[in-house]
């Protein structure tokens, strides 16, 4: 993915990008809002399910969506729909919810560098700890939420958007999406569980049952350090396939996701996300068709 070499934020500390052909540089101030853009979030076709299309539009999430359906809150073309599997075209059709039109909406992406010891969640189990929220309050403010999750412990990359589907395809739960760490241990692993951990291990997932993870990369790239590249999302996954094998991480950096890479320093900076950007950020595929 290519950056423009004269693309800036707001006025305050550089956040690089790792592109050596580019040498972008990114500049942030915490609480100054990136300028939102109005895109289109259509299927390829524009037509898909009622329901659906809330989600698509950042109304609201699928399961909420139908509760807004059924209770009479969405109208299509000046009609109520109670039908949440109703048909519509996001290019033709005008839909409101409670009266108000919803089939345009204003998103914004920023790709922020999270320190370690501030919590990715603002839920209410965690109100007492430091979150993401005190160093870019405009975020919260305008409904940017996070696109995947790092643990508290954890550093880098971060994706935050008021866009429900784009982060779905980033973090949902079929997203094959690569995501690429560089980990400090306290302790190696050695031949034998380096190829165990890349095959997959049953680990424990956020609820507390116990799953398979998927086949993953991992690199053996200096003494107690690691390059891991996964494309799933358990909670806590690199820490606990490590302590697997009796290992700790003391350290974990998230650098890269899709083709969106940045570099390790300039903890608690943000930069935008342009829109032709957001394309190589969601597949390879469709990364390699931009650049």
């Amino acid at each position: 993915m290519m950056i423009n070499k004269d693309k800036k934020t707001t006025t305050g500390k550089s956040f690089k990008k790792n592109n050596e052909k580019t040498g972008a540089k990114f500049k942030s101030r915490p609480d100054a809002a990136p300028k939102a853009k109005t895109i289109s979030f259509n299927s390829q076709d524009g037509v898909c399910a009622l329901y659906r299309a809330l989600s698509k539009l950042s109304v609201c999430s699928r399961t909420a969506a139908k509760e807004y359906i059924t209770g009479g809150r969405v109208m299509v073309n000046g009609t109520i729909i109670n039908d949440m599997m109703y048909s519509v075209n996001l290019k033709k059709d005008k839909i409101k919810v409670d009266g108000k039109a919803v089939s345009e909406k204003k998103y914004q992406y920023i790709a922020f560098n999270k320190p370690a010891g501030y919590e990715t969640s603002c839920r209410a189990s965690i109100k007492s700890a430091k979150t993401i929220y005190e160093l870019i309050p405009f975020a919260k403010a305008n409904g940017l939420n996070p696109a995947g999750w790092l643990d508290k412990e954890s550093r880098g990359l971060i994706i935050l958007t008021n866009d429900n589907a784009f982060s779905d395809k980033i973090s949902g739960g079929n997203s094959k999406l690569a995501k690429h760490y560089m980990v400090k241990t306290n302790a190696d692993i050695d031949e034998e569980q380096i190829k165990e951990f890349a095959q997959g291990i049953v680990i424990t997932d956020g609820t507390g049952d116990s799953v398979k993870t998927r086949p993953c990369s991992i690199k053996h790239v200096g003494e107690c350090a690691y390059e891991v590249t996964l494309t799933q999302g358990i909670n806590r996954q690199i820490r606990k396939m490590f302590e697997y094998f009796g290992v700790k991480v003391v350290d974990l950096f998230r650098y890269k996701i899709g083709k969106l890479e940045i570099a390790d320093d300039n903890e608690g900076t943000f930069f935008n996300i342009k829109p032709e950007d957001i394309t190589g950020v969601q597949t390879d595929k469709q990364a390699k068709k931009k650049v």
